[in-house]
């Protein structure tokens, strides 16, 4: 029986899929039913302390490259975008605390835990809503250094306008917030970064340093789409947008702090299938948030996701998260790695499978492919990017380790021999 049960810092949950915060969880009765659908962890919809931020949540969601099936009303796309206008709760973070507190009794019965997510400017207010959060039930706090994006133009005082995406764009602030809520704050810290952001692995490392059990790389960052049909932006500009297409963006952070840093990394953005889960956890994240996914599935798909990897850990014979969580790290080269330790490549045609399309030699750029009926791969050309093997139909090109760099290079400079540079051979054969 394999164990879909993980440990995200100082917590254990019972499996890795958590809400992401947002309308999925900005009421009691929605924080029970994810609860009760599922789910791990549920991150509370963020509330802040701006009357500004409260006032005009007015939600607004677009689907882009949505493709529907007529015939399948619960058909989902393996590719969108999503783009939306909303702000944060409606309630003062004090008074979403009793939201949280009416909440966490049920989802204590069902092994769910609920993680408390915020955002405030000053140390008091960060003070007051954490000693808060905490009481009302929050086995940890997501600390909401992303969003709203700086609300300027909404006050006439800069000073409010440093909450959400300031602390990213001023990580020392941000350290200064973590110090003090640890050493007052007993449960775990969890930080909440947006992607429009700096060196997140420094960043990342401060935050450790001061006193963060986490991070939750992204939230979402400001995209632009235009409707070429009007000329006009959707929803009126630059707005927040994610899709499955973000995916290896947010997966490349996460196996960067995971392999630099000894905090839990949830990851997500971008993160819509129990595929997309694994891979992130194979990347390094401790856990993995789902929000606008299911938005559109509803949170019943928590069941899919689970039942997914489920069957997957049963397949490849994993008892528990943990015998591949973070698995790919140890594969992941740098680039004197990729020089000392991976061999150049050519390809070569399997004349029994081709079937003369000429697909290979519309798309080599080294002009490595002669054509007589069927495609013939010139050695001496071919620089083994092996674009032609993953175009091919019907899989009749093959790709092999090249001997020695030598051979490589001469191939790399066979359109122009006469100006390749001696001392380049010289070098290798030493």
């Amino acid at each position: 029986m394999n164990s879909l049960q993980v440990k995200l810092g100082a917590l254990t949950i019972k499996n890795p899929f958590v809400v992401g915060g947002g309308p999925l969880s900005g009421t009691a009765d929605h924080i029970k039913k994810c609860a009760a659908a599922g789910f791990g962890a549920v991150v509370t919809k963020t509330a802040s302390t701006p009357w500004f931020l409260r006032r005009y949540p007015r939600p607004l969601y677009k689907l882009l490259d949505y493709k529907k099936d007529g015939t399948n009303p619960y058909y989902v796309p393996d590719s969108y975008t999503w783009m939306h206008r909303e702000h944060n709760s409606v309630f003062h973070p004090l008074k979403f605390a009793k939201i949280i507190e009416q909440a966490s009794g049920y989802a204590k019965e069902q092994n769910c835990a609920i993680i408390g997510s915020f955002a405030a400017r000053g140390l008091e207010e960060w003070e007051e809503i954490a000693v808060a959060y905490e009481k009302a039930g929050c086995a940890a706090l997501e600390l909401n250094f992303c969003c709203p994006f700086p609300p300027e133009g909404l006050t006439k005082r800069p000073e409010e306008a440093h909450i959400g995406i300031y602390f990213t764009r001023n990580p020392e602030e941000g350290a200064k917030v973590l110090r003090k809520l640890r050493s007052m704050i007993k449960i775990p810290l969890f930080v909440k970064l947006s992607p429009d952001g700096g060196d997140f692995g420094k960043m990342a490392k401060a935050f450790e340093e001061a006193g963060a059990d986490g991070i939750t790389m992204f939230a979402n960052n400001k995209t632009l789409r235009i409707d070429i049909e009007t000329g006009k932006p959707v929803l009126y500009g630059p707005t927040a947008g994610t899709g499955p297409w973000v995916k290896a963006f947010s997966q490349r952070w996460v196996a960067e702090i995971a392999a630099a840093t000894n905090m839990a990394v949830m990851g997500g953005r971008g993160a819509a299938t129990w595929q997309d889960a694994v891979e992130f956890l194979m990347a390094g994240a401790a856990a993995v948030q789902y929000c606008s996914p299911i938005m559109i599935r509803g949170v019943n798909y928590v069941q899919e996701l689970i039942n997914g990897v489920g069957n997957y850990m049963e397949r490849r014979h994993y008892s528990s998260i943990a015998d591949f969580q973070g698995i790919a790290l140890k594969h992941m080269y740098s680039n004197k790695d990729l020089i000392e330790n991976v061999k150049a490549l050519y390809a070569e045609v399997d004349l029994r499978k081709c079937v003369g399309c000429r697909r290979c030699v519309e798309v080599c750029c080294y002009d490595a492919v002669n054509f007589a009926r069927k495609a013939i791969i010139k050695k001496s050309n071919c620089a083994g990017c092996s674009l032609c093997s993953q175009v091919c139909p019907v899989n009749a090109i093959n790709m092999h380790d090249r001997p020695d760099d030598i051979e490589h290079f001469q191939a790399m400079v066979s359109a122009h021999p006469d100006l390749a540079p001696a001392d380049f051979f010289e070098q290798d054969e030493k």
